[in-house]
């Protein structure tokens, strides 16, 4: 009953009744009255929760794995990050030197991350302005616990933010004012080394040998300029604003630039608005047809250029005019035409045999650069994307999602100064095939274009939109969950060039 409940999750609520309920208009059982359920499916549900998990728990630890099996080696099933409210079951098990807990809706925890109680834990969440002063304390002698909050229903989960300068340092804690200064005088000199010998000053750096100031052990590391961390709050220590991090770790505000993301959004389909859909990648003129035989053209100079990213909702077809292939757009001044580079099409396809009719699941088009979210067979969602460049292509074939995670962090700390990234708590990433994913990109703007690594990009609201959409659909206060050897099902990923 537990396999059959959890490939409920990954199922619709109509094939399934929701994950673990009755279908609809089934009569409660025994068993249920004898709970107090309700008459209702979800009522239902919640009651077989509640018995089954009696207890409440909320995660401590930065972040914690969920194991099929009570034991360290066991397969991996998800994962829950710091101040997650999970559902807990009375029965533990002791194994390693570990109490064990076992969690809902699948697996089980160690209790070295997580804190569980009878009642429900009450979670006071710090201020934007930052941690009031005894704040914790406080809320200790009230029972509850201080966390930082995720905001799962927002396109961005957590405040997000652009390492401006050179070898900034991260703190393990608010450094006082002499430890920041002994830690910024460190990176001073690290950048003095690198004009001299790079080999010096990375041993410098990492402690391995006395060049200059020691710097100060509250660092925890130094980041290049050009990354990019993730903040769940800020604090404040004698005047100086610092930003924590999901780490739980501290960097100078000062030092750092804020990063929200594009506006774009993508369309939902239904209502009278289908498939094809058309936007700009380029800001373009519109052009006229001026003869036809010899073929030439001449810029609209009374219409003002299309911004990229605009919908075109005049487009009608592509058609090849004096061997160039245009793009065709009904306006209130009559028919105009675009290049065929400076448009992308969103088109229909036929769902592959692979994906189930009750299945959601995501069509890739690299050449468009457009994203098409499906239920079976009726698409619901289009929008833009940015996909590998020449060198770094996004894989072409039918895949499944293997891992799913609200946030999760990219990086290539190589030595090609030009190909290095740091990027902290990339949201709404879906792990397809090997390190390629579906996630959102707050650092570019350049949807409709190849922009990535191999990955395919989206708005922070258009990923945060799929993301809620396909399977595993992710179970309340999960912050991962992966398919790989696990009862979960994911959704497939149709990428085609």
């Amino acid at each position: 009953m537990r396999v059959l409940r959890i490939l409920c999750v990954g199922l619709t609520v109509a094939a399934c009744g929701g994950a673990g309920e009755a279908a609809a208009g089934e009569e409660p059982s025994p068993g249920d009255r004898a709970q107090g359920a309700g008459t209702t499916p979800e009522e239902r549900a919640q009651a077989r929760i509640e018995a089954e998990f009696p207890r409440h728990g909320v995660v401590t630890a930065t972040q914690i794995r969920v194991h099929l099996e009570p034991r360290d080696d066991a397969t991996v099933v998800g994962w829950l990050r710091v101040g997650a409210r999970v559902r807990v079951a009375a029965e533990t098990r002791q194994v390693g030197g570990c109490r064990w807990h076992r969690v809902h809706p699948e697996g089980w925890v160690c209790g070295t991350g997580i804190e569980v109680r009878d009642a429900e834990i009450p979670i006071e969440h710090p201020t934007d302005e930052g941690w009031k002063e005894g704040q914790a304390e406080h809320a200790a002698e009230r029972g509850a616990l201080v966390l930082p909050p995720v905001a799962r229903d927002e396109p961005l989960p957590y405040d997000y933010y652009y390492v401006k300068e050179a070898t900034v340092p991260e703190y393990h804690r608010l450094p006082s004012r002499n430890e920041q200064r002994a830690a910024l005088a460190k990176a001073a000199r690290y950048r003095e080394l690198l004009g001299i010998d790079r080999r010096r000053a990375e041993l410098y750096l990492r402690g391995e040998r006395d060049d200059g100031p020691p710097g100060t052990q509250v660092t925890a590391r130094y980041l290049d300029r050009g990354f990019y961390v993730a903040s769940n709050g800020s604090e404040v220590r004698a005047f100086r604003r610092f930003v924590r991090t999901t780490q739980g770790r501290y960097i100078k505000r000062a030092q750092l630039e804020p990063r929200s993301g594009h506006d774009f959004r993508g369309v939902e389909l239904g209502d009278g608005v289908e498939l094809p859909v058309a936007w700009t990648t380029r800001t373009s003129r519109p052009r006229i047809l001026v003869e036809t035989d010899p073929v030439s053209w001449r810029d609209d100079e009374e219409m003002e250029p299309w911004p990229r990213q605009t919908r075109l909702e005049g487009w009608r077809e592509r058609r090849n005019i004096g061997g160039r292939m245009m793009h065709v757009v009904e306006t209130d001044a009559g028919t105009r035409y675009l290049r065929s580079w400076f448009v992308a099409v969103a088109e229909r396809i036929d769902r592959p045999e692979e994906v189930g009719v009750d299945e959601p699941w995501v069509h890739v088009d690299l050449s468009e650069q457009t994203l098409v979210l499906y239920e079976g067979d009726r698409p619901v969602f289009a929008t833009l994307v940015s996909t590998g460049v020449e060198g770094n292509e996004t894989p072409t074939g039918v895949f499944e999602i293997r891992r799913k995670h609200v946030t999760d962090t990219m990086a290539n700390i190589g030595d090609d100064a030009d190909d290095r990234y740091r990027i902290e708590d990339v949201p709404w990433t879906q792990y397809f095939e090997g390190s390629f994913a579906l996630h959102a990109a707050f650092w570019h703007t350049r949807f409709g274009l190849p922009r990535s690594h191999g990955c395919v990009n989206m708005t922070p609201y258009d990923a945060h939109r799929v993301f809620r959409s396909t399977w595993p659909r992710l179970p309340e206060g999960w912050h991962g969950v992966s398919t790989d050897g696990t009862p979960f099902r994911g959704s497939h990923v149709v990428v085609t060039d």
